[in-house]
Formats: C-alpha cells, sequence, structure tokens
C-alpha cells in the first residue's frame, strides 16, 4: 500500500521518459562529424506531435531543438549554425540523438539532451575533442666532429595535436628512457598543442633513441627514431690538408722514381742487345775464315812427278 503523501511522486514517476546516453565521454575527431547519442523508449501512443526536443551545452547555450514536428532554430546558438541536424526519421523510434558537423575545440563540454512528451526527462553527456599529433621529428644539436664520450642531446617536435600528450624516450633496445629529460608543451592559438622534449647522454660507439608522443583520447601513437653514431677518429682541418699534401707528394714521387726505373731498363736493354749483336758478328767472322781451303803448290805437283819417275 502506498502511503498517501508519496502518492504524487509515485505518479509523476511512472509517467517519466527513462532517456538513456553513453556512461563514458564521446570522442570527436577535429574538424570530422560526430554523433552524440541520446535515446528513449517510446510508448505506442507516441506522436512526433507531442514531442519538445532540446539540446543544450554549457547551461544557456542551445545547440538545437525541435517541437511543433519540426526544427525550431531561432534561438540556436551562432556557433552551431547550419552544423546541426536530427536523425528525424528515427525520431518516432525515440532517437533522439543530435548530429554535429565539423567538430571545433570550442564543441567540447557538457550536452545535454532535454525531451518532453507528456512529462519531462533530462540526460547529460560529455564531448571529448580530440586532434592527431603530426610524426615527430628528430634533431640533433650537435651533429659535426663527434665521438664517443661526447656529451649529446638530441630534441623530438610534434605539432598540432590535442589535449596534451604522453611523450616517452626509448633507447635501442625498446627500453624507457626516464634521465636527463625535459618536455614541454605549449598551445598556439587555435588551441593545438607543440610538445618538445629533449634528452641528453654520453655517445657510446652508437646509439638509438625514439621518442614516442601517445594522445591518450584517440589511443594513438606516432613516433621517429634517430641513430647518432660517434668517429674513433677525428682529425682537425689543418692536420687533414697536410696528410692530403703528403700523399700527393708520395704519389708524385712514386710515378716520377717508375719513369726514371723505366728509362734506365731502356737503356740496359738496348745496350745489352748492342753488345750481343757484335758478339755474333764476330762469331761469325771467324766461322767463315775457319772455312777456307788451302790451295795445292804447282811446283810441288811437278816435282813428286818427277821422283816418282
Amino acid at each position: 500500500m502506498v502511503c498517501l503523501c508519496l502518492l504524487p511522486l509515485f505518479l509523476s514517476v511512472v509517467g517519466a521518459i527513462d532517456l538513456h546516453v553513453p556512461d563514458i565521454p564521446v570522442t570527436g575527431l577535429l574538424d570530422d562529424d560526430v554523433t552524440l547519442p541520446c535515446w528513449f523508449f517510446t510508448p505506442a501512443d507516441f506522436s512526433l506531435n507531442d514531442l519538445s526536443l532540446i539540446w543544450k551545452l554549457a547551461g544557456p547555450q542551445q545547440v538545437h531543438a525541435f517541437y511543433q514536428g519540426q526544427d525550431q532554430l531561432e534561438n540556436q546558438d551562432p556557433n552551431f549554425k547550419n552544423r546541426t541536424s536530427l536523425y528525424v526519421e528515427d525520431l518516432q523510434r525515440g532517437n533522439m540523438s543530435l548530429h554535429l558537423q565539423g567538430v571545433r575545440l570550442s564543441d567540447e563540454g557538457t550536452y545535454k539532451c532535454f525531451v518532453n512528451v507528456n512529462t519531462s526527462s533530462s540526460a547529460a553527456l560529455r564531448l571529448q575533442v580530440a586532434a592527431a599529433f603530426t610524426k615527430p621529428t628528430l634533431h640533433l644539436e650537435q651533429s659535426d666532429d663527434l665521438k664517443p664520450g661526447d656529451q649529446v642531446t638530441v630534441t623530438c617536435h610534434s605539432y598540432h595535436g590535442y589535449p596534451e600528450a604522453d611523450l616517452l624516450w626509448q633507447d635501442g633496445e625498446g627500453r624507457n628512457l626516464t634521465e636527463n629529460i625535459t618536455t614541454s608543451q605549449v598551445a598556439n592559438e587555435e588551441g593545438l598543442f607543440h610538445v618538445q622534449s629533449s634528452i641528453s647522454f654520453i655517445l657510446e660507439t652508437s646509439n638509438t633513441y625514439t621518442c614516442l608522443v601517445y594522445n591518450p583520447l584517440l589511443n594513438d601513437v606516432t613516433h621517429a627514431s634517430l641513430t647518432v653514431t660517434g668517429q674513433h677518429l677525428s682529425f682537425p682541418p689543418l692536420a687533414l690538408w697536410v696528410t692530403v699534401g703528403l700523399c700527393a707528394c708520395l704519389v708524385a714521387l712514386l710515378v716520377a722514381l717508375a719513369c726514371v726505373c723505366r728509362k734506365q731498363l731502356k737503356q740496359t736493354c738496348e745496350e745489352d742487345q748492342e753488345e750481343a749483336g757484335n758478339e755474333e758478328q764476330e762469331e761469325n767472322g771467324e766461322l767463315k775464315t775457319a772455312m777456307q781451303p788451302l790451295k795445292p803448290s804447282t811446283s810441288g805437283e811437278d816435282d813428286d812427278r818427277t821422283y816418282i819417275e
């Protein structure tokens, strides 16, 4: 049995509209469209002529209104002009959701959905705006004549994100780095953030560092890596030029020596050939002399014949 003092409250609850909205904030991507859900289960005798629907942001700002079976935008806030609409075909089924075009940072906040069908009801939900950060760019502040043991600073920049980012540094092995890091985030005129972070370290033979920029609303990570290598030998400019000059002189000396040796070798070969030719001529002359026959004497022959007789 219901107490008579609670009867008016009981009657109002029986006729109340049970509006439904998300329990968690709705995230809208900057410059994209977003839908703010709001709905209720309509009774069998529901008519759009009986419906009054108003969307508001932060108190008096009227975002959109619908009653007497059509949109009523005379009192709409100028910031939302030509940017809002309802799902008219679904209104009969209790879909009171608001479609918002071209999300801006100024759209962020708590929205209220007011519905009246014989009785009134309202529900609130929060819109969060997010913008993705650009891929980080890494800059090595000292890039000349680096060698192991030098103090080195690498700076990471990422732009045009919202809200503020979570930034993380990792080494080449994927280990998180937490020391000697300075990070700052500054909003531009549009309200978008530029995040800058620097890490300082003692250079080894080779170091790889990765800058990761995380957007908590979008659950999005963008990153970039940089490998810094130190040279074991580093020559000052003067010593380098002296070395080049000495090398050039050495090459010229070797070329000159090669030319002299070639000339001397050629001359020696010619002399050997000439001497060999002379010896050959002398040997040929002696051979001809040895091969000439001896002529017999006439008087001797006569003497021999006389003696025989």
